[in-house]
């Protein structure tokens, strides 16, 4: 087996300190062009792979990498509109401080705790997991910090989240304004352990989701006002797909025609409530008012364009890296919504 070429090796072939040598490939701005080529033409000549990371964490106390934590698979942090523009904040910060991204899926546990084990990061961004798990504790090992986004995580160095209680009160509100008298909820998952359809009671008081949780008690807190109770309103949990969520919502309006207002909890689903309606021949928003909450693009792009509660995922991204670079941790910071009005709300 060959022998690993070192950083010592390339500094005497190179006719340099091995200091200077490391900061050639670490901090390049410290070392003069001609002695920087020097070392890498060096570098090339003996095969030299880098600097190891685990070598670079115990001489530097950094990895220079935040771990981000998904609870699905990694096709959907690339793949979801309102995922996407989570990614596109944390990137934005991380750019600002040269600090590179490492994306763990949670879907596969033992292997995500392996990838925690093994992972050369300085802070975990944890987004919408629920606390009680063993990849969470896996993480609290380590000893780094650990910051929460849309999710309550026991002992995190601190937490970006959305209102969204709020959220979904204001979106329900707004349906009763425009007329809405019958409503179906079309939530997201409610638990890690796929149920997809009806919910009943037992069902809806088991969300361990904080966002699954917050929504339908703001959903439920501005339809009990309207003297609308939560045994009249029909809650269907929908994977986060507008294909799926569009064959839930056609069941439902079969089942239930008397709905005229329909809560998506994500723009994904809201979507996919419209494409229903169309293909059952219900007209939004004359005959079926939609509302969603995320404010994706997409949304502008339905027939009519979606209404919906709009977040700013991009900076919540932004804001959870700021707070993971940084030593002030600690804090919470919750996130607004404000409405976006557009066609599937309108009153008839």
């Amino acid at each position: 087996m060959a022998k690993r070429v070192k950083l010592l090796d390339v500094a005497k072939a190179a006719g340099v300190s091995q200091g200077t040598a490391s900061n050639a490939f670490g901090k390049p701005d410290l070392v003069r062009p001609e002695v920087r080529e020097r070392i890498f033409a060096a570098a090339r000549e003996l095969g030299y792979r880098g600097p190891h990371v685990m070598a670079r964490m115990l001489r530097t106390g950094k990895a220079g990498a935040l771990g981000v934590v998904f609870p699905d698979n990694l096709e959907y942090a690339f793949s979801d509109p309102a995922a996407i523009e989570l990614l596109r904040g944390i990137g934005r910060e991380c750019a600002q401080h040269g600090v590179n991204v490492m994306i763990i899926s949670a879907q596969n546990q033992q292997q995500a705790i392996e990838a925690v084990n093994n992972a050369a990061v300085d802070a975990f961004l944890v987004h919408c997991y629920s606390d009680n798990n063993d990849i969470i504790a896996a993480i609290q090992r380590r000893n780094q910090p650990l910051i929460s986004i849309d999710t309550d995580i026991t002992g995190a160095a601190g937490s970006v989240v959305l209102d969204d209680f709020g959220a979904a009160r204001n979106a329900a509100r707004h349906l009763l304004d425009c007329g809405a008298k019958r409503f179906g909820i079309l939530s997201l998952q409610a638990t890690e352990h796929d149920h997809f359809g009806p919910m009943n009671a037992n069902r809806i008081g088991a969300a361990s989701h904080r966002v699954v949780r917050e929504r339908l008690a703001g959903y439920h807190d501005a339809l009990q006002a309207a003297g609308i109770s939560a045994s009249d309103i029909i809650h269907v949990e929908c994977d986060n797909q507008s294909g799926h969520s569009a064959k839930m919502t056609t069941e439902l309006l079969a089942q239930h025609p008397e709905i005229d207002g329909i809560l998506g909890m994500s723009d994904v689903i809201a979507i996919g409530a419209i494409d229903a309606a169309r293909t059952s021949g219900r007209k939004v928003p004359d005959d079926l008012k939609v509302i969603g909450i995320d404010g994706i693009a997409a949304g502008e792009r339905t027939d009519p364009p979606l209404t919906t509660m709009y977040q700013d995922s991009v900076e919540k991204g932004r804001l959870a890296a700021e707070m993971a670079l940084s030593d002030g941790g600690g804090k919470i910071i919750t996130l607004e919504t404000t409405l976006l009005l557009r066609g599937s709300s309108k009153p008839a």
